[in-house]
């Protein structure tokens, strides 16, 4: 049966801020900010950015020119650190992940190359996620995103409070369990499998956002395993429709990368995906998380 889907501007609109400009992406999430260097933004600004970063969700910073140094302290302006479970980080910044695929590598496949929300196997997962792209390739790369509120809004009242007394299944298994060897095929990322801590635990399948109150659909392709206490067969239909949901185009936006620019999401309330198209070319990135809260109903 077709059905149309619709987000309307009202729902991802700029505000106006001293600090920086801001340029809506889509009508559902994302924005583009310009008239800023990281660097020198003092504690006003970064609290405009934090407001801007609740209201879009998601946020492309562009001409930014940052080591690594400065990509720990800015992520520390949002946050303590999170905690990176299945990849290594940088020997002297261990917070600090490079990703990068080599123009020489042999497949196509990307890291983290699902929708998903990072971590939410986590007790905590994180609040934030920071991608800042170091040497990107002339096109492809580009990451798309969900809005995980505005799918939540768009189900039924009746569907709506079904899914509120529900907790969903969160596990590593999928991508990182000792059987999932399909991020082997990434030559230069250090992945490491097995489900070794035990980080299998269920959250509310929806959630409260901690700071703006909004209703959020916390459930992923990628992490989540099934809903507790019914069995996959009638789980997995349920995950595969609101799935669906939160993919329509209406609900997303996509992001394309240049050289500087540095991405912040808010990893409580959307989905990520990037994009494999530049197979033969190099891209070298630098990701960081700040720790959230345990997700709560």
């Amino acid at each position: 049966m077709f059905e149309f889907f619709y987000a309307l501007p009202s729902q991802n609109r700029a505000a106006s801020y001293r600090h920086f400009q801001i340029l809506p992406a889509t009508g559902a999430i994302g924005a583009d900010v310009s008239g800023v260097d990281l660097r020198s933004l003092g504690e006003e600004g970064f609290a405009e950015l934090r407001q801007a970063l609740l209201a879009h969700k998601v946020l492309f910073i562009r001409g930014q020119s940052l080591g690594v140094e400065d990509l720990e302290a800015v992520t520390l302006r949002l946050g303590e650190f999170g905690r990176e479970p299945y990849v290594q980080g940088l020997p002297e910044h261990p917070h600090v992940v490079r990703v990068v695929k080599e123009a020489d590598e042999k497949t196509p496949v990307v890291f983290g190359g699902a929708w998903h929300s990072d971590w939410s196997f986590q007790e905590r997962p994180p609040a934030f996620t920071l991608l800042y792209g170091h040497d990107i390739p002339p096109f492809g790369g580009d990451t798309l995103y969900a809005n995980l509120a505005l799918a939540y809004e768009w189900l039924s009242p009746k569907l709506r409070a079904q899914l509120e007394s529900l907790d969903a299944i969160h596990s590593p298994e999928r991508a990182y369990g000792a059987e999932a060897k399909h991020n082997e095929l990434m030559e230069n990322m250090a992945v490491r499998y097995g489900n070794a801590d035990g980080e299998t635990r269920s959250h509310p399948l929806v959630t409260r956002h901690p700071e703006t109150g909004k209703k959020i659909l916390f459930v992923n392709p990628a992490y989540t395993s099934g809903i507790k206490g019914m069995r996959p067969a009638e789980a997995q239909p349920l995950l595969d429709y609101l799935y669906s949901i939160a993919t329509q185009p209406a609900f997303t936006c996509r992001m394309r990368w240049s050289q500087g620019t540095l991405a912040i999401w808010d990893n409580r309330s959307t989905w990520h995906y990037p994009v494999s198209d530049y197979h033969g070319m190099r891209r070298e990135m630098y990701r960081t998380t700040v720790v959230g809260e345990v997700p709560s109903r």
